[in-house]
């Protein structure tokens, strides 16, 4: 998968993480290191530490721009052909108390500083998946306002269950195309309406395509999954805001 590296840290797609108010102070970090990517670090996953701390190796400025964005990359269109090839490593410093939506807007404001990133909206017919609320009782619970996590517990016979707390479902659905394993490969857009943030947790089998590129499920889908818990995901096509990358410099300096 493109951007495995980060991708525990970004995910899929809707137009809510995108627009920043024109005349609003974006946030922005307390120290952040961009130079050039090592070799060795291509390889190497990205991370949020506690107390704020990010590490993001060996990633192009269209791998930056999935995250800052919560967006799949071929949603991102334009630009110079090292936006795709040039590969950078980032190391910076936020609130300890950072959540991951405030991380992303952080690091737009960096793109923004550093590759002098100017991009715009538009619409464009593309395939995705629709979450929404489902016919079986909810087994989603209001959360305490702490922390957002979401994480994998390994369990017997190959199957894997995701632990969510105090995230909401917009959140969800942005992460859900960069949940590794589970083979949503297409934005999700939140049509749950509920505006809250909840507890909740699901079961699934390894995913994984044959040589052939067909799919392979060992075990509960995601979409099985989800339907336990009162949610539903179809997939249907529908316009989406690509980001239309205007202009991008190479940084001179760090």
């Amino acid at each position: 998968m493109r951007s495995a590296g980060i991708s525990a840290l970004y995910t899929a797609a809707v137009a809510l993480l995108i627009a920043t108010p024109a005349f609003s102070q974006p946030p922005a970090f307390e120290a952040a290191d961009l130079k050039p990517a090592s070799p060795d670090n291509h390889e190497r996953k990205g991370r949020i530490l506690p107390g704020g701390r990010i590490e993001i190796p060996g990633q192009s400025l269209k791998d930056l721009m999935v995250m800052a964005y919560g967006v799949q990359d071929d949603m991102i269109v334009g630009g110079p052909k090292w936006v795709d090839t040039f590969r950078f490593d980032l190391v910076a410093k936020g609130p300890a108390d950072a959540q991951l939506p405030q991380l992303r807007e952080m690091v737009q404001a960096l793109l923004a500083d550093r590759f002098h990133l100017v991009i715009h909206r538009e619409d464009r017919p593309m395939p995705a998946y629709v979450l929404s609320v489902g016919k079986r009782p909810a087994k989603y619970r209001d959360g305490d306002g702490g922390r957002q996590t979401c994480n994998w517990n390994q369990l017997d016979d190959g199957l894997r269950e995701r632990v969510c707390k105090n995230l909401s479902m917009a959140e969800f659905a942005r992460q859900l195309p960069g949940t590794g394993g589970i083979g949503i490969d297409h934005p999700v857009v939140d049509e749950t309406g509920l505006k809250g943030a909840y507890d909740f947790e699901f079961v699934v089998g390894m995913y994984a395509r044959k040589t052939d590129g067909s799919p392979v499920q060992e075990g509960p889908t995601i979409f099985m999954a989800l339907d336990q818990i009162g949610l539903k995901l179809e997939s249907r096509r529908m316009p989406l805001p690509a980001i239309m990358i205007d202009r991008a410099e190479l940084p001179s300096q760090n």
